[in-house]
């Protein structure tokens, strides 16, 4: 014998479209995601003419917590705090090596060779490897902001290498992440013009010998 369907009842029928409507309203109301530049564009025209020293900037070397898109900031009790809706526009060591090209244009013409290398002529630019590695990048939001690097640059073929050392100590303006992410941005712009200074001393100084290229006297 057979039989009609069960009726669904209405009262769970009401409910399921409720369900939906929710689900529906929690995806369109999720938070956006914040970009945040680490290398700002430069102001001023582009960059254009002549190189007046090449650099082969190897990729810069970050701890591998930081070395990601997030945000990673420090709270109060100094637990870590990955913003998943704060975002640099590239993970820190693309960001940082970009930053430290755009100094290196803007303070002494120097243009980066890592992706298209030139062989050292005698009557060329003096060309120069350089190496980054960024120690600390912490921000606490409402707190301070920590930048310190270490680099190390000779000029090629055969130069001897010099190691120097920085560190940049920035007060974050506001308890937001907003606040942390500029005062980080301004750490990482001191210490690439901190490199390019050194590099430039490094570059007055060939193909003699000088005291050491570093600010502090390092090695």
């Amino acid at each position: 014998m057979s039989t009609s369907p069960t009726p669904f009842p209405r009262s769970l029928s009401a409910l399921a479209g409720l369900t939906g409507l929710v689900l529906l309203a929690g995806c369109g109301g999720s938070t956006p995601i914040r970009y945040h530049a680490l290398a700002p564009q430069p102001a001023g025209e582009p960059a254009t003419g002549a190189a007046r020293v090449l650099v082969e900037v190897l990729p810069v070397t970050v701890p591998e917590r930081l070395n990601r898109t997030q945000l990673v900031l420090t709270d109060a009790g100094g637990r870590l705090d990955v913003r998943d809706d704060d975002r640099w526009a590239a993970p820190v060591a693309d960001e940082m090596r970009l930053a430290l090209a755009n100094v290196l244009w803007q303070r002494l013409r120097a243009t980066d060779i890592y992706q298209a290398p030139v062989a050292p002529a005698p009557n060329g630019p003096p060309q120069y490897r350089l190496a980054l590695r960024i120690e600390r990048f912490d921000a606490t939001p409402g707190g301070t902001a920590v930048v310190d690097g270490s680099w190390t640059m000779r000029r090629l073929p055969q130069g001897a290498a010099s190691t120097c050392r920085a560190g940049f100590s920035l007060p974050v303006a506001a308890a937001t992440p907003d606040a942390a992410a500029a005062a980080l941005s301004n750490g990482a712009a001191q210490l690439a013009a901190a490199v390019a200074d050194s590099l430039g001393r490094l570059d007055a100084a060939a193909p003699g010998p000088a005291a050491s290229p570093c600010a502090d006297g390092g090695s």
